[in-house]
């Protein structure tokens, strides 16, 4: 029969019998057990069909004995019961099993892992030899570590601690599959002894941060397969827990950036972890934070994140928007030093895949949930390969700012297999295939919304009925024992203590759902937060977090014409209360009465029963949020009414307003010092929970206005009131009319101190630091200790909100004060000292290390002293400044241009004999293929070519082969591609309408899916970018007079190198037919221009030409071509370099 899984069995069993000729002993074959499940999976089904056409079984496992000893291992690594083994290996893979297959397999297993190269010690059994291979099974790893928590307590692995250990695991019964490779691998056996005590003491040495920390050196390593094993149990349940193999444990907090999908606003993002906030250098109590650079398609941003109300040491998480799709993500954590690449698009699979909770799974092999969400390009299929059918897709809405692409909520209960087909492509089974099996995964059901409103200490939303667990059916197709544990929870990293005995759940063989919180356990209410643990037959383990008050009722009462939302009004937000009942059991509340004040954003209350549970508990009602576009800063969401001068609306940006939801007919209405509208704008909706309207019209009626309010109207869902409310505040008199130092502190002049003003201050000669704030100011305001003495401080005035955080913005605004006073900065890094004292010309040099070489990208230049200092320290170490160039604040268009007009791009990045490379962290594409190139131009002459080929290899994946090619050949195959012709410049022509219609044809979907930047797509896009910005060049070309010294440079070229002469003719010959000499066609010459100066920079770096004056002459012309055409000069700078090092190599 024909089978869609019959090729990928032969080429699995190919793939998997190479790797165990070089591995005999399967875990060290580094599959993962995402990897075996995929394998398991699809194989079952493989076989099932093989079966139900008339194949005989035994003979299939006589045909793929590797494939067979790997589903055999993995199911071995899930035991449950040995005697009854093999009859589970058969329903796990979806077959009946029939009492002749079991013996028959149980006879031929040691023959076929001998067939399959894997080793079979004398003396074990069957199922003993597969549990040798699985190295330590799911069951007994908690037995494991039991076992070493005994013996070592802190962790520290005395040297003959492995022989112990495995001698007590031989002589003893509890850990019945370690004891038999103890017994007959002893050698095996200790060293996964000494790899799991390995991790072990790596996880106290570092008892927060040890999940994210490479553990690559640590010796000897653990095979994969254990490794992810001991990794989870240690993960729930640190060195010393007793009584693991019921214990819930601790809940661990998240450690590393994700991506999350966003689906109320429609947008990927990427979550920031809850990192341990610094007070040094950023400010002491309240202001401790903790700073982020994240770097996305080559440009960073600075984030903050502070610690949110009630937790004492760990900034909150924050959600950062993807705003287009990328390769990669670069995000680092300045506060702690950590740094991390976060995989985004993969052009070979472009998907993304998360569960419903908004885990990321794409880089997962196999998938457990019955409901997905999958990112993809609009023309993508969803298929499962197995059955040849698309896969279900209940909805279908677009990504935000990710143009081409979408999210589909998937149906994924009846799947097998899930891949991306595009256009053009045929579904298969041979690559990028992910299997489906919801068996293999508990869910856990909220049955109703939370109390609105009410939060736990720890952030938990509140339940008022029990938390659901819904089993699938079971895996062996049987019923099954489960034991349910529940502790208390006390926040994350914490232990807690366990509140019941384990409870034996009974699974029936379809599945079924069980009330973890049985309302008729106890006559009295559940009130408490629980950390909840489900264990499997299996070792399977399945946790979550529940906060429950049964029965509680939570009614918010908002005293204002707005019943769902807070407003601002009384000097603060309208005033709110909490009404709490309960059901049929009853506790108690404290205070009775929950109000909340105008000025306060929220109520604490506790919970408590006569048997002594107590929760506490805070009431946070909702306010209306809004952000208005203002020409002083950026853009900040706030809840209390804004203050701010008449002239301070950016008429390019945009109002926006949050509330709980629907909001009926929302606008904006500017009134006059008379209370007389003048201008009334319609707010759309943005996203589920925001509308917006363009503030141009607001900015111009407003700026002849000496002053005025902006009020916002909308129909209250709640009451079905019409109201109205003052969002802002606009007067020509400004908020203070002067400021100055005196004795320490700030002293403002004319202060209209009822606008509830607060302050940021920057030191000046520190502008790469972060402000300080100053929560309330007054007339005479104390400075900030560290701000003291500290030189010429920037001073910025704001309408505070006492119910937010307004994090300040990355550089004043154009209304800020300019303070003088003596000094310097210095609360900060000694070399970032050093950096502020020559900035207030208290010393002569500046440094010049990594650590401030990106703050000099940042914030050199402004002065020719800044300008000549600059460019002498990039001089002394270019590849240092290079990498500095990237991990700066420079947006990446602009990035090309700054290493043109610094002279940089005429220096040499090869790595020199005994430097040590550096590990690139990938934030800006272009400048780390540079690097790479540099590494590969350091490693050539080199006596062995090891180096050079994993060099290359590493490039290949970052850059595309195509680069590889052009350094083996010198030629770049892009250059013939990637041009602008003759047809391409009469479309110039055309109208505007038929110019779209065509180049829509052309590159409808040549950038959905973002791929190596070097390949003849994203090149090819690059070049045809000068169609698009061709205004622009036209006048570029013609007044900067780039051509002629390009055609200077191409003379040169051709009596310096004639190969490299014949590469930048290439685009200039296929301008054959077109007049260059007329002035609307000089845009289609950039490219040739760029090709020419770069191959000249390059050229000149490695010593193939002389140092060019007219190069020299032109860069501030080439700089400017790089800001207009970013892409066009880097891929240009990166092909001259592979082409300069080609030839810098054959002259030897």
């Amino acid at each position: 029969m024909s089978d869609s899984l019959l090729g990928w069995a032969s080429q699995g069993e190919l793939q998997l019998a190479e790797r165990f000729a070089r591995h005999p002993y399967f875990p060290e074959a580094g599959l993962s057990g995402d990897e075996l499940e995929r394998y398991d999976r699809l194989f079952g089904i493989f076989l099932s069909r093989q079966a139900t056409a008339g194949a005989d079984l035994p003979g299939l496992w006589e045909v793929t004995p590797v494939m067979t000893s790997v589903t055999l291992i993995f199911r071995a690594t899930r035991l449950l019961d040995r005697s009854d083994f093999y009859t589970e290996y058969f329903a796990g893979l979806g077959l009946s099993p029939r009492p002749e297959w079991v013996s028959a397999l149980e006879a031929a297993t040691p023959g076929l892992l001998a067939r399959a190269g894997l080793d079979t010690p004398e003396g074990m059994s069957s199922v003993d030899l597969l549990c040798h291979h699985a190295g330590v099974i799911h069951g007994e790893v908690a037995g494991v570590l039991e076992l070493l928590d005994g013996l070592d307590p802190e962790g520290a692995g005395a040297e003959d601690l492995a022989g112990r250990v495995v001698a007590e695991i031989a002589g003893g019964e509890d850990l019945p599959s370690a004891a038999a490779t103890a017994r007959h691998a002893p050698r095996r056996a200790e060293e996964l002894i000494r790899g799991i005590q390995e991790v072990r003491a790596f996880s106290v040495q570092h008892p927060t941060s040890w999940l994210d920390r490479d553990r690559s050196h640590l010796r000897p390593a653990l095979p994969l397969l254990v490794e992810e094993a001991v990794v989870a149990e240690l993960r729930e349940r640190p060195v010393g827990t007793p009584e693991r193999a019921t214990a819930v444990g601790v809940a661990p907090r998240e450690v590393r950036p994700r991506l999350v999908l966003d689906t109320r606003r429609g947008r990927v993002c990427l979550r920031l972890p809850e990192q341990r906030v610094a007070t040094q250098y950023v400010g002491e109590g309240a202001h401790a934070e903790v700073s982020w650079r994240v770097s996305l398609a080559g440009t960073t941003r600075v984030f903050r994140t502070e610690r949110p109300w009630g937790e004492p040491t760990y900034a909150e998480a924050l959600d950062v928007a993807v705003e287009s799709q990328v390769r990669e993500a670069t995000v680092l954590d300045t506060t702690n030093g950590i740094t991390w690449v976060v995989p985004v698009v993969d052009a070979e699979d472009p998907v993304l895949i998360f569960a419903a909770n908004g885990q990321n799974l794409t880089d997962k092999a196999s998938l457990h949930h019955s409901e997905l969400f999958a990112v993809v390009p609009d023309d993508a299929q969803l298929v499962d390969v197995v059955s040849g059918q698309p896969a279900p897709v209940l909805e279908a809405h677009p990504v935000l700012g990710w143009e081409g692409w979408e999210y589909r909520r998937v149906d994924a209960a009846d799947i097998a297999s899930l891949q991306v087909v595009r256009v053009g492509q045929a579904p298969s089974a041979m690559a990028h295939l992910r299997s489906v099996d919801p068996r293999q995964r508990v869910r856990f059901v909220h049955p109703a919304d939370p109390v609105p409103h009410v939060r736990t200490l720890n952030r938990l939303p509140v339940h008022a009925e029990s938390l659901v667990a819904d089993f699938p059916a079971t895996v062996s197709g049987r019923e099954e024992i489960w034991y349910l544990s529940i502790s208390a929870y006390s926040g994350v990293g914490e232990a807690a203590e366990e509140i019941a005995e384990p409870e034996p759940l009974e699974v029936p063989a379809e599945g079924g759902a069980f009330q973890i919180f049985d309302p008729e356990a106890y006559d009295a209410p559940w009130v408490g937060e629980y950390l909840v643990r489900l264990r499997g037959p299996r070792n399977e383990s399945f946790r979550h977090r529940y906060a429950i008050v049964e029965g509680m009722v939570g009614e918010t009462t908002i005293d204002a014409a707005s019943r769902s939302v807070r407003i601002p009004a009384q000097g603060g937000l309208s005033p709110a209360s909490l009404a709490v009942g309960h059901g049929e059991k009853d506790f108690s509340v404290s205070p009775r009465r929950i109000e909340v004040a105008p000025q306060e954003a929220g109520a604490d209350f506790v919970v408590s029963t006569d048997e002594g549970d107590s929760l506490p508990l805070r009431f946070s009602p909702p306010a209306l949020s809004f952000e208005l576009g203002m020409t002083t800063y950026q853009p900040r969401w706030r809840t209390s009414r804004l203050y701010l001068g008449t002239r301070h609306i950016d008429p390019a940006g945009r109002i926006r307003v949050r509330a709980t939801g629907e909001l009926g007919r929302p606008r904006v209405s500017v009134r006059n010092h008379h209370g007389s509208p003048v201008r009334t704008v319609a707010l759309e909706r943005e996203d589920a929970v925001t509308y917006s309207a363009s503030v141009a019209a607001i900015a111009q009626s407003v700026a002849v206005m000496p002053e005025g309010r902006l009020e916002f109207e909308w129909t209250d869902p709640a009451s079905n009131n019409r109201v109205s409310v003052t969002l802002a505040v606009m007067s020509s008199v400004p908020h203070a009319t002067g400021v100055r130092v005196e004795e320490g502190a700030l002293r403002f002049e004319d202060l209209e101190e009822s606008r509830n003003l607060a302050a940021w201050v920057w030191p000046a000669t520190a502008p790469w630091s972060a402000a300080r704030h100053v929560r309330r100011v007054e007339e005479v305001t104390p400075l900030p200790e560290s701000l003291v003495d500290a030189g010429e401080l920037v001073v910025q005035l704001y309408a505070g909100d006492p119910f937010g955080t307004l994090r300040a913005p990355q550089h004043p605004g154009e209304t800020a004060f300019r303070v003088e006073q003596p000094g310097y900065f210095s609360d900060q890094p000694e070399e970032l000292t050093r950096l502020s004292a020559f900035l207030a010309g208290e010393e002569e040099t500046p440094p010049s290390s990594a650590e401030v070489l990106p703050v000099i990208w940042d914030h050199f230049g402004s002065t020719s002293r800044e300008h000549d200092v600059a460019h002498a320290i990039f001089a002394e170490s270019p590849r240092e400044a290079l990498r500095g160039l990237s991990g700066s604040l420079v947006p990446a268009h602009l990035q090309p241009g700054r290493m043109i007009v610094t002279g940089l791009v005429n220096h040499s990045f090869n790595l020199e004999e005994g430097q040590a490379a550096a590990t690139e962290d990938h934030r800006s594409p272009w400048i780390t293929i540079m690097m790479q190139l540099g590494q590969v131009g350091g490693a050539l002459g080199a006596e062995s070519t090891k180096e050079l080929k994993a060099l290359l290899a590493e490039l290949k994946k970052t850059a595309g082969p195509t680069l590889v090619n052009t350094l083996l050949t010198g030629r770049d195959s892009t250059l013939d591609s990637a041009c602008i012709d003759a047809s391409t410049v009469r479309i110039a022509h055309m109208d505007s309408a038929q110019q779209e219609q065509l180049m829509s044809m052309f590159f409808a979907n040549a950038d959905i899916v973002p791929g190596p930047i070097m390949e003849d797509g994203p090149r090819l896009m690059a070049v045809f970018e000068t169609f698009r910005k061709r205004e622009e060049l036209n006048r570029l070309l013609t007044s900067e007079r780039l051509v002629k010294p390009a055609v200077s440079l191409l003379r040169a070229l051709r009596s310096t190198h004639r190969a490299l002469y014949s590469a930048a003719r290439v685009r200039f010959d296929k301008l054959e037919g077109v007049n260059t000499e007329d002035k609307d066609n000089a845009w289609a010459l950039a490219p040739v221009v760029s090709l020419v100066f770069a191959l000249s920079a390059r050229m000149h770096a490695h010593g193939l030409m002389g140092k060019s004056k007219t190069l020299d002459a032109a860069a501030q012309g080439w700089s400017q071509l790089a800001d207009v055409v970013p892409d066009l000069v880097t891929g240009d700078v990166i092909s001259a370099e592979a082409m300069a090092l080609a030839a810098s190599a054959a002259r030897g």
